[in-house]
C-alpha cells in the first residue's frame, strides 16, 4: 500500500493506493477503517482517503456536501473520471452528495471482497462481458 497526499483547498488530502485496474474510492473517516485491504490483490486501483477532518488529512470537521466537493476534486485531480464509491462509517454519510454528483456510491460495512465482486459483475456486465 503507498499513501500520497494532494493539495486541495488548503488542506494536505491523505490517500493510500493499492492495487492495478480501474480505480474504486474507499470513504470512511481515515484509511484505517479499511484493514481488510491489507490482504487483497483486488482488480481495482484502491484509493483509501482520510476525508478532511479526520486521520492525516486533518481540518475542521465539514457537512457532507462539502466533503463530497474534496473527494470529486480528487477524482479530476489525479484524473480518475468517475470512479464508484464504496462507503464506510462516516463515509455513508456522503452518499446523497455524491450520487448528486453523478458518481456510484455504496455502501460497504460487510465484506469488502463481497463487494468488490459485485463491483467487478456490474462492471463487466454493463460492459457486456461475461457474468
Amino acid at each position: 500500500m503507498r499513501r500520497g497526499y494532494i493539495h486541495l483547498y488548503g488542506l494536505n488530502l491523505v490517500f493510500h493506493r493499492v492495487g492495478k485496474g480501474p480505480p474504486v474510492l474507499l470513504l470512511a473517516e481515515e484509511a484505517s477503517r479499511w484493514p481488510e485491504v491489507a490482504g487483497l490483490d483486488p482488480p481495482f486501483t484502491l484509493y483509501l482517503l482520510d476525508l478532511p477532518g479526520f486521520g492525516l488529512t486533518g481540518g475542521p470537521i465539514m457537512a457532507p456536501e462539502e466533503v463530497a466537493q474534496y473527494v470529486a476534486a480528487f477524482a479530476v485531480m489525479l484524473n480518475l473520471g468517475s470512479p464508484p464509491a464504496l462507503l464506510r462509517g462516516a463515509g455513508l454519510a456522503l452518499k446523497e452528495a455524491l450520487e448528486g454528483m453523478g458518481l456510484l456510491a455504496l455502501p460497504a460495512e460487510g465484506d469488502l471482497s463481497e463487494v468488490l465482486s459485485n463491483l467487478l459483475r456490474r462492471d463487466s456486465v454493463e460492459s457486456g462481458g461475461e457474468v
